[in-house]
């Protein structure tokens, strides 16, 4: 039988009504879920959803009401929203599913008072794939997103703040991720740690301003990683932990990174790699200050379920020592869709994965788990608890309290904020040490003075014995605090301040990028966007790719051709695995030079001209998962214009490859003008 001081101990698996994509724990100790779609039979993009609550303490469930717009009629689907706790205890919940990729413009929030959802004003624009955070005066963040624009679904740029009674834009940036990995700094700005390689900070005084932070752009070594978790494991120190695609074996990695986010030069180190490779896992903060990682998939590919390719032993993290420590395993596969919460208890709430479509596919019906697990860590086996006997329910940053426990001594005090997460996603994440005196049984315990250190809302109160273990948690509400010298006004006229668009002179290349996110290139675009900015002679991306074709645009600083011997390095710096480049494509002017190649001024030497041959063209079908057949004018345009052979100008566009070394263009289209 396995030590459970040293592995802990899971619980047998229970059922749920349905899968616990989204997990919430409410202030009254209870936990919020849904899932995907309200009908377990229907189809995958049904709109309307079916939240629960699960009670920890009887193990039964109950229904809410469903969340509806305005109207109070329209149904919405909150599957792939952004959520965080408001300081007053309700669920803020941003977006939501129309189709994979096409998000809603709903906002609501959730009551578990009264049990209620309420429809908020609707956000700029649709947002799939949203993050929520709580800000330090109680406002909160909502960021990223993809909705359907035309032909293309686009991440939406600009970030919005709920200050209580509407929407406020803030400065945007091109290029987000879909669930950015954000945190609080306590220098109050927000710090996007992933899953771009660049680490980026949002300063949300005046109009707001990106920013990298003090000196040089800095960068994780492991460069994109999607659906990685990272964790905020103290105030301003940041874990980011495995996911991406490696370049060798297109599997996820085991490395982690850390950072120090309040240095005066911060930089990303390694730190000890967990024993597993993992990609859709989760990360969840313990009473004790380590992090427990649960979940995931090993195998390669966006989420490799197939036999031997999910994990299910959890690790634990100890960010004193920067070691790992291989515990129990769960029995069911928590992969893509999984979750995994804190529970009151202090024990952990394991659920969820399933309910994924790959190309025109829904998953097997195997894969999708409408159940869960609880894992008891080691920490509750070494010893006696303590008991929480007296604190208060509420608490304000900087106030001192009493704090009385019985049975075991009291040796430690943490505050941990109650968890809401989705899609290894959960950015309110909060561990704080408190600093407390006394003796075993009764301690004077100090709060944060700073609100971005302990932002507002509802937290865990633990008290630790000498050993570790931890009481049951105690719920409490930190009041709202302003923070000092804090400026909450936005942009003149309540808008974001335009930015200087970038001359393009040059060259416009057209990149053929297979996203290994099933979702495709314009809801998954922030990594490949980040990538392109760094090629070689790029001044300008696209903001928006072609999410038809899937390709995107990128303007060189000349009128001359890519490098195409170093680009493919240079992306796979920036992207690892994450985007296959299936090739690029050009438009170069000339005229004809013995039919075969064309005279371009811009180049040294003629450029060779071949016909298009199979497999080459950039145009991808998504939903089949491969490229999109040429049209018979795409397929005869290189014989007609041999047959013509046009004098004077002539453009000619198709890809352009590398043969020998040398750069050799396929005659896709041809316009050999008036």
């Amino acid at each position: 039988m396995p030590d459970e001081t040293e592995q802990g101990r899971w619980d047998p698996v229970f059922g749920l009504p349905d899968v616990a994509i989204h997990a919430t724990v409410l202030p009254t100790g209870k936990v919020l879920a849904w899932g995907r779609r309200k009908d377990p039979h229907g189809g995958m993009d049904q709109q309307g959803c079916a939240p629960f609550v699960w009670d920890p303490a009887t193990g039964t469930t109950t229904s809410t009401e469903e969340p509806r717009r305005g109207d109070d009629t329209t149904p919405v689907n909150l599957f792939c929203s952004g959520h965080t706790l408001l300081a007053d205890g309700r669920l803020l919940v941003a977006g939501g599913h129309i189709t994979d990729g096409d998000g809603l413009d709903q906002a609501c929030v959730y009551d578990a008072t009264d049990d209620s959802w309420t429809a908020l004003p609707p956000l700029r624009s649709g947002r799939w794939y949203p993050s929520a955070i709580t800000l330090a005066d109680g406002r909160a963040l909502v960021i990223s997103g993809s909705h359907q624009a035309g032909p293309n679904q686009p991440v939406e740029p600009v970030p919005e703040i709920w200050d209580g009674t509407s929407w406020q834009p803030t400065r945007d940036f091109i290029g987000l991720p879909l669930y950015p990995r954000v945190h609080l700094l306590p220098d109050n700005r927000i710090a996007m740690s992933g899953s771009n390689p660049l680490t980026k900070l949002l300063d949300l005084t005046g109009p707001g301003e990106w920013t990298p932070p003090p000196g040089p752009d800095i960068a994780r070594a492991k460069s994109e990683r999607q659906y990685g978790p990272a964790v905020m494991y103290s105030p301003g120190l940041v874990l980011y932990l495995g996911g991406g695609n490696d370049l060798a074996d297109d599997r996820p990695t085991a490395d982690c990174e850390k950072i120090d986010l309040t240095a005066p030069s911060p930089a990303w180190e390694p730190v000890a790699s967990m024993a597993f490779r993992r990609r859709h896992h989760n990360a969840t903060l313990l009473p004790d200050g380590t992090v427990l990682v649960t979940g995931g998939t090993g195998g390669p590919g966006f989420n490799d379920v197939a036999p031997g390719a999910p994990v299910h032993s959890a690790e634990l993290w100890d960010p004193v020592t920067d070691t790992w420590t291989t515990l129990a395993a769960e029995d069911v596969d928590r992969c893509y869709h999984s979750t995994a919460i804190l529970l009151p208890d202090a024990t952990v709430l394991s659920a969820g994965g399933g309910e994924f479509v790959i190309g025109v596919q829904p998953n097997d019906p195997a894969d999708t788990h409408r159940d869960a697990q609880i894992f008891h860590p080691p920490y509750l086996f070494r010893g006696p608890r303590p008991a929480i006997d007296a604190a208060p329910d509420d608490l304000t940053p900087g106030e001192t309290f009493t704090l009385t426990t019985t049975g075991a001594p009291t040796d430690t005090v943490t505050l941990l904020r109650l968890g809401s997460t989705t899609h290894t996603l959960d950015a309110n994440q909060r561990f704080l040490r408190l600093a407390s005196s006394g003796d075993g049984q009764e301690r004077a315990v100090t709060v944060p003075a700073n609100p971005a250190e302990c932002p507002p809302g509802h937290y865990v109160l633990f008290a630790l014995s000498a050993d570790g273990v931890p009481s049951t948690g105690h719920i409490v509400r930190v009041g709202v605090v302003r923070p000092t010298g804090h400026r909450d006004e936005t942009s003149p006229g309540g808008r974001r301040a335009p930015r200087a668009e970038s001359v393009r002179t040059g060259t416009v290349v057209t990149v053929g990028l297979t996203a290994q996110c099933p979702y495709g290139l314009g809801p998954c675009w922030g990594g490949a966007y980040s990538a392109l900015s760094h090629l070689e002679d790029v001044v300008h991306v696209d903001p928006v790719p072609n999410q038809t074709d899937q390709t995107a645009q990128v303007s060189l600083a000349h009128q001359g051709l890519p490098d195409l011997s170093r680009w493919p390095e240079q992306f796979a710096n920036w992207a690892n695995a994450s985007y296959v480049v299936r090739g690029v494509e050009v438009s170069m002017t000339g005229t004809l030079v013995a039919t075969t190649h064309l005279g371009v001024p811009a180049l040294d030497q003629p450029l060779p001209l071949r016909p298009m041959a199979r497999g080459i063209q950039l145009a991808w079908d998504l939903r089949r998962r491969r490229r999109r057949p040429l049209t018979s004018d795409e397929r005869g345009a290189y014989a007609r214009l041999v047959d013509e052979r046009p004098r004077g100008e002539v453009t000619v566009t198709g890809p352009l490859r590398l043969v020998r070394g040398r750069p050799v263009l396929s005659v896709r289209v041809v316009d050999a003008g008036s």
